[in-house]
């Protein structure tokens, strides 16, 4: 090929190729923030080294182009190229490879006709095979090394056989005279055959036996293809928000951990069962973490419904009907409605065209001769769970019931959504794990970015500040608010504390975008390096797509958000409540059943934000700094009065 590759590498994939390819060639690895990669790349096409370019977005430095077009001149027998304003002596064991994280990069015609692109995204029968792999590897090794044996002597096999064919066709090519007077032609021949049904006959055995391995690794097929599909349920939320990026890496690991933790069992049904039921909700339980409230049930359903559609339990005709709904092309045959009084349009075009699905035949028909019911069932306060009109109650399945209600009242639509995962999934894929920080602290090491996502109202400094004194890294604890002019001072903070092990906090990293590439450098660099075993880098930033991929991909993680429903909240905000804050009020019968009394009531007007202004004068986001004050000031009323304040504490 005469053109350089343009690698699309989301997954990190092709880099990992690439420097296992080039390992002994002395690949030099470069990227365009640095500020003399093209001195590195003069020495590299002097030498005839390989060099990686990486991380690149949708443009290209124009300094490369005579690389890219290969303006090679040639001049008194030697091979030239300008770079710059010099000309260097070409070599022609150069070789020059482009990747970019970027999963779907739109590049101008000019860069797509100097490089060839290679998509090196994972696919999910590729990924469910290295799956495969990994969790044959740790729960059967001796199948797994077997396989790696057989499959390259089957390779040197079949090489053997290549240059015996490519000798003799030499040979024959060079003889002269008489083919049989040639006795080196001759004894050649007679060895090349005894070797050739050799070679034919190990690999008839290898053959066999890899046939046999493969259906002994075929059982956990189960579970790498339950993982596979997770993953790729992971990576489409990057299409819902910028900041959901997850990398293959840190899926592989969590994986692992899932073999590692989940019950083991004799029987391998059993032990597949198993092990899917706890990666399944591994996956959840980590990826929660960093969703938002809006977007988990989403994440839940599409969850469930993946599952679903690899074991052939969904129609997905059916399915594609509840997220589109009815699309009326042809009015003119589409038949009139029949209860304009209380049944909308939009309504009526989604019955008439979930009447052309296979199952709901007749649909139409039945509200003409029906309408009495049908409208009884559409004004019930809760029609997900009223009993449908006539024979529609016993012959529709789930998901088809919940194409009614989609079609008819779309406002239930997350109810029945919500008891389709309780149903398929289990009720546990809808109570989203409250955030615990301490734990988020545990799972990650020195090498790994915290990045807090942030929403409004919602500030984790306190938080962050809370667990640094619970954990003992209070005096080793710094912070810095990003704007224009502090990047010095933040890039002194990083480096000071991966020495002497610090949390480094640097909030509001969206008002500093044009840093982000210098920190990613960074961030790149914790992994090269070796940082103090306590360091850890915190970071805050709302949704922004200039976010650098490499950073989210590499970290945990957090939403700030506070969670849907009472329960969920009251637990949050228990967890906000110091040891020492709850055992330091005297009067401790009275301050625990106020401060249940302060959660519950905080709880209440956290879940009535949905409801905006209604029943008050002016819209307040009641934030977790008034529940501290409120919950300070009854500590101190209730220590410096003997009878309770009931009058102060109500205002």
């Amino acid at each position: 090929e005469s053109r350089w590759p343009l690698m699309i590498d989301p997954q990190g994939q092709a880099i990992k190729w690439v420097k296992k390819m080039e390992a002994n060639s002395g690949l030099k690895i470069i990227d365009l923030q640095q500020h003399d990669f093209l001195r590195t790349v003069e020495n590299a096409v002097q030498f005839g080294s390989p060099v990686l370019l990486q991380n690149v977005q949708e443009e290209l430095d124009p300094s490369l182009a005579p690389i890219l077009n290969k303006s090679i001149i040639k001049q008194a027998g030697r091979m030239l190229i300008r770079l710059g304003d010099k000309e260097v002596e070409y070599n022609p064991d150069f070789r020059f490879y482009i990747t970019t994280k970027l999963s779907n990069p739109h590049y101008t015609p000019e860069i797509s006709t100097k490089t060839t692109i290679v998509n090196f995204a994972v696919k999910e029968q590729g990924l469910e095979a290295q799956l495969l792999g990994i969790v044959v590897r740790r729960e059967r090794p001796e199948l797994e090394e077997q396989k790696d044996k057989l499959v390259l002597n089957i390779a040197s096999g079949k090489r053997k056989l290549e240059e015996l064919e490519d000798e003799i066709l030499r040979l024959l090519s060079t003889a002269q005279g008489s083919l049989l007077d040639d006795e080196k032609l001759v004894d050649t021949l007679q060895t090349s055959k005894t070797t050739a049904l050799e070679v034919t006959e190990q690999l008839q055995v290898s053959e066999q036996t890899e046939a046999k391995i493969d259906s002994a690794r075929e059982g956990y097929r189960g579970c790498s293809q339950r993982a596979s599909i997770l993953f790729f349920v992971l990576n489409d939320m990057g299409r819902i928000d910028p900041m959901y990026q997850f990398s293959l890496d840190a899926y592989i690991e969590l994986f692992n951990m899932s073999i590692e933790k989940s019950q083991k069992s004799n029987k391998l049904e059993e032990r597949i069962k198993n092990l899917n039921e706890f990666h399944t909700y591994a996956v959840y339980r980590y990826t929660c973490r960093g969703l938002f409230e809006r977007h988990k049930l989403l994440f839940s359903f599409q969850m469930c419904v993946k599952i679903m559609e690899a074991a052939g339990k969904l129609n997905i005709d059916e399915y594609n009907f509840f997220l589109r709904g009815g699309m009326v092309l042809d009015r003119e045959a589409q038949m009139d409605n029949p209860c304009p009084d209380w049944l909308p349009d939009t309504c009526w075009d989604n019955v008439t065209e979930l009447d052309k699905l296979g199952s709901f035949q007749g649909l139409t028909n039945s509200f003409e001769q029906n309408g009495r019911a049908w409208k009884q069932w559409y004004t019930a306060s809760q029609p997900e769970s009223a009993s449908l009109p006539g024979e529609w109650e016993n012959s529709l399945n789930e998901l088809q019931r919940m194409l009614i209600v989609r079609s008819l009242r779309s406002d239930r639509v997350q109810f029945t959504a919500t008891s389709f995962i309780i149903n398929n999934l289990g009720p546990k894929f809808i109570e989203p794990p409250v955030l615990d920080m301490k734990s988020v602290v545990d799972d990650s090491n020195s090498k790994t970015p915290l990045i807090f996502v942030l929403s409004p109202g919602v500030d984790p400094t306190t938080g962050l500040l809370q667990l640094s004194e619970q954990v003992g890294m209070k005096n080793r604890f710094q912070a810095l608010s990003l704007g224009q002019g502090q990047a010095p001072i933040a890039t002194r903070m990083l480096k000071e504390g991966v020495k002497e092990g610090h949390w480094v906090f640097l909030a509001n990293c969206h008002l500093s975008l044009s840093w982000m590439p210098q920190l990613d450098k960074l961030v790149e660099q914790l992994q090269i390096d070796v940082p103090h075993k306590d360091f850890r880098l915190w970071l805050s930033s709302s949704p922004n797509p200039d976010f650098p991929i490499a950073i989210l991909q590499a970290g945990i993680k957090m939403t700030t958000e506070p969670p849907k429903g009472l329960k969920a909240n009251m637990k949050r905000i228990y967890q906000l409540i110091t040891d020492d804050q709850f055992g330091r009020c005297h009067k401790e019968e009275k301050y625990k059943k106020l401060l249940f009394s302060l959660t519950f009531f905080h709880s209440v007007l956290i879940e009535r934000r949905k409801f905006g202004m209604l029943g008050w004068n002016v819209v307040y986001g009641f934030n977790d700094s008034d529940f501290e004050v409120s919950e300070n000031l009854i500590s101190i009323y209730l220590d410096e009065y003997e009878e309770t304040p009931w009058d102060a504490l109500k205002y």
